[in-house]
């Protein structure tokens, strides 16, 4: 993810492929991202069969380094698109390698570590390569650090051979090389897209939210859809469709992203990119992950008391969405965040209803508490007058909504 400032005008002929500032997601794109969300549907799965402190570990350890290399591959995609041959060859590849990860990622601490740990090198390699493929400067940045990603890789495969505690300290190693690259190398502003970048961690947070709806049909094991499911997956239904809303409101944020990132020089568009895109992100997906794996446990029985570890993914993944948001708009200044940020404290106080009442009854209190912070938004941005920037409008003279 991390690439080196390149001057404007300073470009060495065909060194690297032409800039477009009205670039878009290629279908080919989006083909990968259905591909990488396949692995978020199996950490949902690892993760409702293993509600405890070892289970939420695993899914921390795998997801990081997944959201790691998707990040990296959005970054690549950004700056050079994959139109030619080769380009789209190695993506499809990557997209190969992520599929393998998926398929070992329920057994990756017991079993398939190794060929965890192979697809997980297949998938560092090709990064490497595309980048190699770009030209001369893009080859000397992805120098920098590869050699974070493939040390990773290797310390996985290790991980695979072993049991315990070595075997959870060599996947730590990992991650942290992983939190440890952009640090020592640097994210610097290199000539970032901001309408494809925005566009394609929105087309991913759809594609993650539908992983909601596949999570109801999956945790009904094909029993006979009664009254009481039906009713239930239709209440359920309301958490992804209004957390859809908070992310892709009426205000067309999507717009106000886009003008935040295009109004910084490329060293802080980079940067600023790198914390919204990234790190601010990491608590919504992580919510997702959880909302998923706890519906699977709602469905089957909604009128029955909730489990208290469903009962708490449920409540803690729609608080980690909602904070996730709330920090999102503060990076980027594009919304009010503190009514996100005190929804997502409230919404542990629904356990109670799951757990001591009805499962049921903690998704119509979640549901309730987000249809409140959307109203309440909606009036804040109506009262203060902010609407979403005209594309054409000068960004100079452009108010960016505060806190």
């Amino acid at each position: 993810m991390s690439t080196e400032a390149i001057p404007e005008g300073t470009r060495e002929a065909g060194d690297d492929a032409p800039l477009d500032d009205n670039a878009r997601v290629t279908t080919l794109e989006l083909f990968f991202d259905l591909a990488f969300v396949f692995n978020f549907t199996q950490l949902a799965r690892v993760f409702s069969d293993r509600m405890n402190p070892e289970g939420v570990l695993q899914i921390l350890l795998i997801f990081w380094l997944l959201w790691w290399m998707y990040g990296g591959y959005a970054w690549l995609t950004n700056h050079v698109p994959p139109h030619g041959r080769h380009q789209r060859l190695l993506l499809l590849l990557g997209m190969a390698s992520f599929l393998v990860i998926g398929l070992t990622t329920p057994n990756a601490f017991n079993g398939d570590g190794v060929a965890f740990g192979v697809g997980y090198l297949l998938i560092v390699s090709v990064h490497a390569a595309l980048f190699a493929f770009s030209g001369p400067s893009a080859a000397r940045n992805m120098l920098r650090i590869a050699p974070f990603h493939v040390t990773g890789a290797l310390l996985i495969i290790c991980a695979g051979f072993l049991d315990g505690v070595p075997m959870y300290l060599c996947w730590s190693g990992a991650v942290l090389l992983e939190i440890l690259a952009p640090v020592i190398t640097g994210v610097s502003g290199f000539d970032l897209k901001p309408g494809h970048f925005v566009e394609r961690h929105g087309l991913l947070m759809i594609i993650a939210l539908g992983d909601s709806f596949l999570a109801l049909g999956i945790g009904t094991d094909g029993a006979p859809a009664g009254l009481s499911v039906v009713t239930t997956a239709v209440l359920i239904f309301v958490i992804p469709a209004c957390l859809w809303w908070v992310y892709f409101n009426e205000s067309e944020k999507a717009r106000r992203a886009e003008v935040a990132l295009e109004r910084q020089d490329s060293t802080t568009r980079s940067r600023m990119a790198l914390s919204a895109f990234f790190y601010a992100h990491v608590p919504m997906l992580l919510g997702l992950i959880l909302i998923a794996a706890a519906v699977k446990k709602t469905i089957a029985h909604p009128f029955a008391e909730l489990p208290l570890a469903p009962s708490l993914a449920l409540a803690g993944g729609v608080a980690l969405y909602l904070a996730g948001i709330a920090w999102f708009h503060g990076i980027l200044k594009i919304g009010p965040q503190r009514f996100h940020f005190a929804a997502a404290g409230l919404a542990f106080l629904t356990v109670p209803a799951g757990h001591l009442g009805a499962a049921v009854a903690e998704v119509m209190s979640l549901g309730a508490l987000i249809v409140c912070a959307l109203f309440i938004e909606h009036r804040w941005t109506k009262q203060s007058g902010h609407t979403c920037y005209a594309p054409t409008q000068p960004t100079e003279n452009l108010e960016v909504v505060g806190r």
